[in-house]
């Protein structure tokens, strides 16, 4: 049977376009299905600020008037700007086990993208790091978190099919925050702590936090610039990403680190895990979604690590131990022994050099795909 593309032009398209990943994935146990709206929020230019710098189209495939794909490119101009080439990206690139379908999506894609004098793309990745990216290549049967992306197996096939290549690899690790690794991780940062005259910096309710929203933003952009398809995060973004996410923080996961002025040189964030909330909840925050969530926040065993930057200059001094240790003793209190780190890039030997002190395995890997267009 025939494939037919069709470009999102409505909300009810956009709808079927965010929808369709759910019921894909509605049988499947592991994954963390993310919230509707907030991928609504995601893909509405007046809602997103990243679309102020960003050109995308969206397309659904259809079967028999069935939707069984869908795709997204991207253009990003900062992107361009950083790189000095005409790069762009596809994300939100899910359908069911047929080549026809896979290929009629990306072939609809990147014509757009040439369209558009795009030479280069790479994904699976969203508008900016902050979303969701990386295709699943190991630890399918491990559970998701809401930070990662979560795909079947036939994946992977059909992007060797697209002749796409490796571009990058993330891992991921599932660490121990147990009493002794705690312990063992606070004695550690005490030392660095007093000889390097760091300080933590805990806020003490979440407005405080928030009125800090710019300078730990700016000390993110700071620490990532160098990393692999970041983009530095503007003032709309930084408002946004400050009501979205850092109004409902569990303070015990949150650590700020100051040096002797009180300078504001790294950051730790990290909350309980949502995954059996997401679940639950299966896109939709009301009417099932809420209570879950609300109580994944006060009650649970397992947490995630979003995000961990230091300034240059301190990356070598110890501060990240004693963000580890701000956030594994925030765990303690709240009874929980299992942390994911989510992504991290396979060559970035710094962040990993942190979970030798703890008890780790590296159970997932996500990888990043490029094809030149030429």
């Amino acid at each position: 049977m025939s494939i037919r593309i069709k470009e999102v032009e409505n909300s009810k398209e956009l709808n079927q376009f965010i929808v369709f990943y759910t019921k894909l994935y509605k049988k499947n146990k592991q994954i963390a299905f993310p919230l509707h709206l907030d991928e609504k929020h995601t893909l509405k230019s007046n809602k997103n600020p990243a679309h102020q710098f960003c050109h995308c189209n969206y397309w659904l495939a259809y079967r028999d008037n069935k939707v069984v794909g869908r795709i997204a490119a991207i253009i990003n101009n900062k992107e361009q700007e950083k790189q000095k080439m005409k790069i762009g990206r596809f994300g939100w690139f899910d359908f069911e086990d047929d080549k026809q379908i896979s290929s009629e999506l990306m072939k609809t894609a990147l014509a757009w993208l040439k369209q558009n004098e795009i030479d280069k793309v790479h994904g699976p990745m969203g508008f900016t790091d902050m979303d969701r990216q990386g295709l699943l290549i190991k630890g399918f049967e491990r559970k998701g978190t809401m930070a990662t992306l979560y795909n079947y197996s036939y994946y992977e096939q059909h992007m060797i099919n697209l002749e796409f290549e490796k571009s990058t690899d993330w891992v991921e690790y599932e660490l121990e925050t147990s009493e002794q690794a705690t312990k063992k991780m606070t004695l550690l940062s005490q030392r660095v702590a007093q000889k390097n005259k760091l300080f933590s910096l805990k806020p003490k309710s979440t407005k405080e936090l928030k009125s800090k929203s710019h300078e730990i933003f700016s000390l993110i952009n700071e620490s990532y610039k160098g990393l692999y398809g970041y983009i530095a995060l503007n003032k709309e973004q930084i408002d946004y990403y400050t009501r979205t996410y850092l109004s409902f923080v569990n303070l015990n996961l949150i650590s700020l680190i100051g040096d002797e002025t009180g300078k504001i040189i790294g950051v730790g964030i990290a909350m309980p895990s949502f995954t059996r909330a997401l679940q639950k909840a299966k896109g939709n925050l009301f009417p099932r979604g809420l209570y879950p969530m609300m109580k994944a926040l006060r009650k649970n065993d397992r947490l995630d690590l979003y995000l961990i930057a230091v300034k240059k200059e301190y990356q070598n001094k110890g501060a990240n131990a004693l963000i580890m240790s701000d956030i594994m003793n925030g765990a303690l209190k709240l009874d929980i022994n299992i942390a994911e780190s989510n992504i991290e890039l396979e060559d970035n030997k710094q962040v990993q050099s942190m979970w030798r002190f703890l008890p780790h395995e590296q159970h997932k890997r996500r990888r990043c795909y490029i094809k030149d267009l030429n």
